[in-house]
């Protein structure tokens, strides 16, 4: 019977369930961001697609010419990058005679590698497509023929400075960890007075195709680290299944335990109130301080910290605190009113953590009293006692 009434009732808890199967963790990719810098250098042709004569078609391959260009960028992931680039060279149109003008941009482009995104990540991948968007601006100067654009003194302007935007395809080659080839094709659309004209359309389109090198700087060339991440839902289903096998057998032990409860007249058992026991501070904190110091150290706020914790946790207590100084160092009431400075200073940070100040009381004892005998320095401290 004694066994009996010791074992406490034990309630049925619900199966833990193992739930929707979840997919494996997708890897993680990282790399330093000093990796995947890259130098690009190329050149091709460009073409303006407007001022054209009447009843001609914009695309006109003779109105084709060079264009150079360059550009430094970075892949901050394995699917997203960026570069800044520069393009440049001479433009020709044919617009009731043939115009001519040298022309620069300059942009920031973000890049996406779609091959990575679509396919899977692969450092070692031999032929991916990379779409980009770009702001950038563009200057224009060297007109041979005027314009319509004039400058305040009347005459035609000698230069343009405009905002443009871009977008296109660049199609890469791997040829090694270090080189790749591309090919680029990129529209530019620049504000409607870049050539000195204006009709006012709004927007001047320039279509270039370049090609040429890509040099991936570092040792490792473009990459990136792959981590898997650990798949615990093995482990998770067994432990599942491990705590429904123990809460059957839990209910199988209550069922039987509640059955042998109803054929025993066990008598009532009343619960004895538990009166709760304050505990007693088991250690005298002490607090050190230099030669002719009432300073505490940081070290020591750490204990004054855990005193005022222990007080606030216990109301009733009450503390002394007692004040030093050690007697080989200046007068007697010179000591005193030091030894009373450093419990002040001591007191000062237990009631900034919240402790009530009358629940305190100091003690400036001097060198009256030495509590360390066998070391004079020690004696230079202020000790708590608690009531």
């Amino acid at each position: 019977m004694a066994v009996l009434m010791a074992i406490p009732a034990i309630n049925a808890q619900e199966t833990v369930t193992e739930g929707n199967a979840q997919p494996a963790p997708e890897p993680i990719y990282t790399h330093s961001w000093r990796d995947n810098w890259y130098i690009q250098l190329g050149a091709g042709a460009q073409m303006p697609l407007f001022e054209k004569n009447p009843g001609n078609s914009n695309f006109d391959f003779d109105k084709t010419t060079a264009v150079y260009e360059a550009a430094v960028g970075h892949w901050f992931s394995p699917w997203f990058g960026f570069r800044f680039r520069g393009q440049g060279g001479r433009l020709h149109w044919d617009n009731t005679g043939w115009n001519k003008m040298s022309y620069a941009n300059f942009g920031l482009d973000l890049t996406w590698d779609m091959f990575n995104s679509i396919g899977g990540v692969n450092d070692k991948r031999v032929f991916s497509i990379i779409p980009y968007l770009g702001v950038g601006t563009s200057y224009a100067w060297d007109y041979n023929n005027g314009g319509n654009i004039l400058d305040n003194d009347g005459n035609p302007m000698d230069h343009q400075w405009v905002v443009n935007g871009t977008f296109g395809m660049e199609f890469r080659f791997r040829t090694s960890k270090r080189v790749d080839l591309y090919i680029d094709a990129r529209m530019t659309a620049t504000a409607d007075n870049i050539n000195n004209v204006a009709w006012k359309t709004g927007v001047d389109p320039i279509f270039s195709l370049t090609g040429g090198l890509k040099i991936n700087l570092g040792k490792e060339g473009r990459h990136a680290t792959k981590y898997e991440p650990y798949d615990c839902s093995g482990e998770i289903k067994a432990l599942n299944d491990r705590i429904n096998a123990m809460r059957d057998e839990l209910n199988q032990k209550d069922a039987r335990l509640r059955a042998a409860e109803s054929q025993l007249p066990c008598p009532e058992v009343k619960e004895q109130p538990v009166v709760e026991q304050k505990a007693a501070a088991e250690w005298q904190p002490a607090v050190r301080f230099r030669i002719n110091s009432a300073t505490v150290s940081a070290n020591d706020k750490v204990t004054l910290y855990d005193v005022a914790k222990y007080m606030n946790e216990n109301q009733d207590v009450k503390a002394i605190i007692k004040g030093y100084a050690d007697k080989d160092t200046g007068t007697e009431e010179y000591n005193r009113q030091l030894s009373e400075k450093r419990a002040n200073a001591v007191k000062d940070i237990i009631v900034g953590h919240g402790v009530d100040e009358s629940r305190l009381s100091i003690e400036g004892l001097g060198d009256s009293a030495q509590p360390y005998s066998d070391n004079n320095n020690w004696n230079r401290v202020v000790l708590i006692e608690f009531e």
